[in-house]
C-alpha cells in the first residue's frame, strides 16, 4: 500500500469533519486534495481552469453519490455548478477563510438552486468520491478503517483510489443503463432507476 500523501491526509482530514458535520472545515481539507488531483489531471491549466474542468468532468459521479439522481449541465444566474464549488466555495475559502454565502450544505437533503445554491451535505460526500476515484490517485491510500455505501454497493475507503470504472459500473446497475456514462447518453437530469441504499459516511 502506497504512503498517504497529501492529498490522502487531506481527505481523511475532510472526511472527520463530514462525520461532526463541520462541513466548512470539510472543505477547508478537501479543496487542496481537489486541485492537487485536478492537476495531476490537467497539469498545463491554471488553478480555476482545472477544478473547474475537474468537477465538470466527475459531475454526474458526484451527483449520484449525493442524491441518487444524475443533474448535469444545469446553470442559473449564469452559474452553472462548477462555477459554484470553484467561485463559491475553493475561492471565497481560499481568499476569504468561510464559504461564500451563496454556497451552503444542509443536513435535510434538500436540494435548492437559485441565488443561493443549499445542497445536501452528500453533495461533499460525492466530491470527497470523485477525488478518491480518479485514477491519477490509484497509489494513495488513507490509514483508517472507513467505508462508504455507493448504492447498494459498500467500499472500504482505500477501495475506492482510483476506482472510477468500477463506481462508475455500480452506478450504472442501479440505473439499468450500461451508457450512462458516455458523454453522447447524458442529459441533464436523470432519475434512478432502482431503489438502492443511499450513500453513508
Amino acid at each position: 500500500m502506497a504512503k498517504p500523501s497529501s492529498v490522502s491526509r487531506r481527505l481523511k482530514s475532510c472526511i472527520t469533519y463530514l462525520q461532526m458535520r463541520d462541513y466548512e472545515q470539510a472543505l477547508i481539507h478537501l479543496f487542496p486534495a481537489l486541485d492537487k488531483t485536478a492537476k495531476r489531471r490537467r497539469p498545463k491549466q491554471g488553478v480555476g481552469d482545472r477544478i473547474r474542468n475537474f468537477v465538470a468532468d466527475e459531475e454526474a459521479m458526484i451527483t449520484a453519490v449525493a442524491t441518487r439522481n444524475i443533474f448535469q449541465n444545469i446553470r442559473v444566474n449564469d452559474v452553472s455548478f462548477p462555477e459554484a464549488i470553484y467561485k463559491f466555495g475553493r475561492t471565497a475559502i481560499s481568499h476569504e477563510g468561510e464559504l461564500d454565502p451563496r454556497l451552503q450544505f444542509n443536513d435535510s437533503r434538500s436540494l435548492q438552486i437559485g441565488s443561493v445554491w443549499n445542497l445536501p451535505s452528500s453533495y461533499i460526500t460525492g466530491l470527497c468520491v470523485a477525488v478518491m476515484a480518479a485514477p491519477e490517485n490509484m497509489h494513495e491510500s488513507i490509514d483508517a478503517p472507513l467505508s462508504l455505501a455507493i448504492f447498494d454497493r459498500k467500499f472500504q475507503i482505500n477501495e475506492l483510489w482510483g476506482a472510477k470504472s468500477e463506481i462508475q459500473g455500480v452506478i450504472c446497475k442501479a440505473f439499468r443503463n450500461p451508457n450512462l456514462f458516455d458523454p453522447a447518453q447524458q442529459s441533464v437530469a436523470t432519475d434512478r432507476r432502482e431503489d438502492a441504499a443511499p450513500a453513508e459516511q
